[in-house]
């Protein structure tokens, strides 16, 4: 017992946690509770906790609790559930009475009821706990194969006597009726449902004559449901390890996904239904769990079609709170429905600045309810890590969206006067936007894109050593560090590759992708992994209402850059950590070379091969340097070997300083916005896009066409097959 020990006290549907040590006490346990539990008062409650095999260990003396204790010690046990429950009270408060006085019929002999059961609370009180493990013996244990309880175990506390009250209204009353009679293996049918009163028998009143009733109504003084007479106890056939109850509406499932929900939005039905049958013991279906996660979204996130009009306060907030940010909102001018919004917040604005001047540009469809496309600008800072320097929201991903897009791009990136380098997938729409936007560019083709285009161009039955042959082939024209390697790796390629591979060229020209012909500095970025990194980093947003989205990428870009930023103040070194741990690396690895002065700035350096480095030109016959933008081992030995500092030879974007700078600015809260729609006039509604985009297609890379189906009906090529065949046989 000299480790502390946690108590998890659970109350109707709450639960707070307790520590424990040597030196607790009875009374302080007691205390801390009514502390926690306003409601509660000492002397008002039975504290009972569970240990394998006994879940019903009472609680009352310091003696209990010293016991308890030493079962947690024997068992190696950090946690103990104590489960509190109210005694049944022998007078009503004040205020009950008189909202009971006020109801009439209904009152009078819930009243009557109570004037009994309160002559004989002893007995009842005992009576309560047999008839508890009556209904489990009953009805099926509420354990776990393992010996833990299940979940769902409190709820047959959520029924329990006459003048138990439901703050919460009819509402919280349903769902709590519903979720006692799925814990305990009955089924409910509702002889009245109303707002004010609701009145429900056991389904088998009928068949077996079950005289299980509730009864509970609405105190118009304080609005709270009370259950005004209870008939607890089942005289019909028993149902026995019946798992899928018909109490478990999509409503229930709700009230349980909501704290699931806010910490997983992306849960998928599925998964719902398999932590349903692990963690409560029940079964559910899918539609149920589906629905469930519906209701439970937009009671945690709100309305999806609402959130669209949140945009329009959202961008006045954000830029009165994020000064030089960029966002621009537009929206259908005759349907007034949303059509693309575009963020650039100031922070990244002048962060970027201080990061290498290469962009990466991704797009993808986020699973809300009116679908749409993310298009995100991914910069990388000094340290190697991605940058988020700005993102849009469109409807669908067409030309005219990436025209857009690209055209807010230019409307910040213009006034730094730098020149940029894009890397993204080849389609028509960027390619074009990006040399006519940014003539002075460059347009770089992601190297992934195009290998999976290249592959596709040669079925599977061309065998996949054929494939990986062209592939590799087509690598080695990528990186052929000079014109004349490029031409020769070419030939190979086209030899071996015939046909298709000659059609796969013509849509790809050779200047924004092979390293010998590029114009641009990509700084050995041959793929758009940076914007995949990016994408991954938000995608547990993309279920989310769009402004629910839009602030949670705000959110996660508010604590990264903080974050950032104080690691960059802790840093005391010239370089960025990750670079200078890669300069030190490659320190290591030349130590042993030789190498030999030819002229006040020319190497030769013998490692595997023979290399000329020139440290002026900042060149080295390896090709690596120039690819990288960061010096190689074989230009570090031969700066050491030149007794000079090897700092003077790396680009300032590599240096802490001007990591440092990328994340000086940061970005600022942005006040609630939840009651937004109710201040806003009719002529800043925005309504949410078509959920089905009539004549809008997802956008082909260039090159990449549909797969040719060979009908084996007919033998035709097309785009038909033996069940859709109309030839004539």
């Amino acid at each position: 017992m000299e480790s502390a020990r946690i108590a998890r006290c659970s109350y109707r549907s709450l639960t707070v946690v307790i520590a424990l040590s040597e030196n607790s006490k009875y009374l302080d346990i007691c205390n801390e509770i009514c502390l926690r539990f306003k409601e509660l008062k000492v002397g008002s409650f039975d504290l009972t906790y569970s240990l394998p095999d006994h879940p019903n260990c009472l609680l009352q003396s310091d003696m209990d609790l010293h016991m308890m204790l030493m079962c947690l010690t024997m068992l190696k046990s950090s946690f103990v559930d104590i489960l509190v429950k109210d005694l049944v009270s022998s007078n009503n408060d004040n205020g009950d009475q008189k909202c009971e006085e006020s109801d009439h019929t209904a009152s009078n002999h819930a009243m009557s009821n109570r004037e009994v059961s309160n002559r004989t609370a002893p007995l009842s009180c005992t009576l309560e706990s047999r008839s508890a493990i009556d209904e489990n013996d009953r009805f099926g244990d509420s354990r776990l194969d393992g010996g833990n309880a299940y979940l769902s175990q409190y709820w047959k506390e959520y029924i329990s006597h006459d003048g138990q009250r439901f703050e919460g209204g009819v509402t919280e009353f349903r769902n709590k009726l519903c979720k006692y009679a799925a814990h305990m293996r009955f089924r409910i049918a509702y002889v009245k449902n109303e707002k004010e009163r609701v009145l429900a028998e056991c389904f088998k009143k009928i068949s077996d004559g079950c005289n299980w009733r509730i009864y509970a109504s609405l105190c118009r003084g304080n609005g709270f449901f009370y259950i005004r007479s209870l008939n607890n106890v089942h005289t019909c056939t028993p149902v026995v390890d019946q798992q899928k109850s018909k109490m478990m509406s999509s409503k229930v499932v709700s009230s349980v996904l909501v704290d699931q929900i806010r910490e997983k939005p992306t849960i998928k039905p599925a998964d719902i239904v398999k932590d349903f049958k692990q963690k409560y013991g029940l079964d559910i279906s899918y539609h149920s769990a589906w629905h469930g996660k519906e209701l439970a979204k937009s009671e945690v996130h709100g309305n999806e079609s609402l959130s669209y009009n949140q945009l329009v306060q959202y961008r006045d907030a954000l830029m009165s709170t994020n000064p030089g940010s960029h966002c621009v909102l537009e929206c259908d001018p005759t349907t007034s429905r949303f059509q693309r919004l575009f963020i650039c917040y100031g922070a990244c604005i002048e962060g970027f600045r201080w990061c290498r001047p290469l962009l990466f540009i991704d797009a993808t469809d986020f699973k809300s309810k009116y679908k749409g496309q993310l298009i995100g600008a991914t910069g990388r800072d000094g340290n190697q890590g991605f940058f988020p320097f700005s993102f849009a929201i469109v409807d669908s991903e067409n030309e005219e969206n990436w025209r857009w897009f690209f055209e807010n791009l230019a409307k910040v990136l213009t006034p730094q006067c730098r020149t940029i380098t894009f890397v993204s997938n080849h389609n028509r729409g960027a390619t074009e936007d990006v040399s006519n936007i940014f003539p002075t560019s460059h347009h770089a083709f992601c190297l992934n894109d195009m290998k999976q285009n290249l592959s596709s161009k040669y079925p599977a039955n061309f065998g996949k050593f054929f494939r990986d042959r062209i592939v590799e082939l087509f690598t080695k024209c990528v990186y052929a560090p000079t014109e004349a390697a490029f031409e020769f790796n070419m030939k190979n390629l086209k030899d071996e590759g015939g046909a298709p591979m000659k059609t796969f060229l013509e849509n790809f020209p050779k200047e924004n992708w092979s390293y010998a012909y590029f114009k641009g500095n990509r700084y050995g970025d041959m793929c758009s992994t940076v914007s995949e990194s990016f994408q991954s980093w938000i995608s547990e947003l993309y279920a989310l209402p769009i402004c629910q989205m839009v602030d949670g990428i705000r959110i996660k870009l508010m604590g990264l850059m903080s974050q950032r930023s104080c690691e960059a103040k802790e840093c005391c070194s010239i370089l960025c950590p990750v670079m200078g741990k890669t300069l030190n690396e490659m320190s290591i690895v030349g130590r042993h070379w030789n190498t030999i002065r030819s002229s006040a700035s020319v190497f030769e350096v013998h490692a595997e091969g023979s290399f000329m480095v020139d440290l002026d030109k900042h060149f080295c016959s390896c090709h690596e340097w120039q690819i990288r933008g960061f010096p190689c081992a074989h230009a570090v030995v031969a700066v050491q070997k030149n007794s000079g500092c090897i700092y003077d030879y790396i680009d300032d974007y590599f240096k802490l300083n001007y990591f440092r700078s990328s994340y000086a600015n940061l970005i600022s809260p942005i006040p609630d916005i939840k009651d937004a729609v109710r201040g806003c006039s009719a002529d800043n509604v925005i309504l949410p896009p078509l959920i089905r985009q009539p004549g809008t297609k997802k956008m082909k890379s260039a090159g990449e066409f549909s797969r040719a189906v060979t009908c084996s009906r007919c033998g035709a090529v097309g785009r038909h097959n033996k069940k859709t065949c109309t030839a004539n046989m």
